[in-house]
């Protein structure tokens, strides 16, 4: 298992993939710290605290929105397509003569996970990295109102009295969240042959999930003491959208989103006969 682990990482980290990942996430890291950066040099939020700007408390109004959009498309790409590049070039029948099958499944899925959690978290923290260059650290005041966290938000109370243990945390979230993404490829992957069409399929099953649940809130909005319920998953993304979304919450569809996935995996994987 071990080996097996060792093989498929080098694999990961040597892969072209994992390298556009990597780099495309940084870019977007940079574009949205580089506007925060022109707003300081006009003397705009000069004094605004990193944490009111952070990628993982707000989408931001640059390239933040587009990084959370594409998300899904950047963490599968880093490497869980190679599920379906396996059994498209027949490399999973060589490895598999070589290997037993739960060695290789297990291994191809937590490398497959830890490399959508590297894309997300890492992301995050280089943001928050560029924007504490040039912009204070101080801890936020609730009556500051410069952010939607608050008593209903994913560890609100904790925004406020320890920051950084909250961003820690929230680091730990992103990513869970950046593999739980992997998940739906590798799951995907079992099924379809083609490495790009797999790589779709959590852009489109994130894409169908904002249709579904902004349509569920403006239909039949959930109020928790006339506050509405945040629905959708790509909102969920960054600890503080506009509607509430309490922690237990949170982290009770990050689990959907592994569980499921992970079962298909798991049964498949199983009965799968190299066909």
């Amino acid at each position: 298992m071990k080996r097996q682990f060792q093989l498929e990482w080098n694999r990961m980290l040597h892969s072209r993939s994992f390298l556009f990942s990597v780099i495309c996430a940084a870019l977007f890291v940079i574009a949205d710290t580089a506007y925060h950066f022109v707003n300081y040099l006009n003397g705009i939020d000069v004094e605004t605290s990193v944490f009111y700007k952070w990628l993982g408390v707000n989408s931001s109004l640059f390239a933040g929105p587009v990084f959370y959009l594409a998300l899904p498309l950047l963490t599968a790409f880093a490497y869980s397509w190679s599920v379906a590049y396996d059994r498209k070039s027949g490399y999973l029948v060589q490895i598999l003569a070589r290997t037993s099958r739960k060695n290789y499944f297990i291994a191809k899925y937590l490398v497959s996970f830890i490399s959508g959690g590297m894309i997300f978290a890492g992301a995050l923290v280089l943001n928050y990295m560029l924007l504490a260059l040039f912009s204070p650290a101080y801890r936020p005041f609730p009556a500051d109102l410069a952010t939607s966290a608050g008593t209903f938000s994913f560890l609100g109370d904790l925004f406020y009295t320890n920051t950084y243990c909250f961003s820690l945390l929230w680091c730990l979230t992103a990513f869970l969240w950046g593999g739980a993404m992997v998940s739906i490829c590798t799951a995907a992957s079992m099924f379809i042959r083609k490495p790009a069409v797999a790589c779709l399929m959590p852009f489109l099953v994130f894409e169908a999930e904002q249709l579904i649940g902004s349509y569920v809130m403006q239909k039949a909005p959930i109020l928790i003491r006339d506050n509405m319920l945040e629905l959708v998953w790509t909102n969920m993304l960054y600890a503080a959208p506009e509607s509430i979304n309490p922690t237990g919450f949170v982290l009770c569809n990050i689990a959907v989103v592994i569980l499921l996935p992970t079962l298909v995996y798991m049964v498949r994987s199983r009965k799968y006969e190299c066909l």
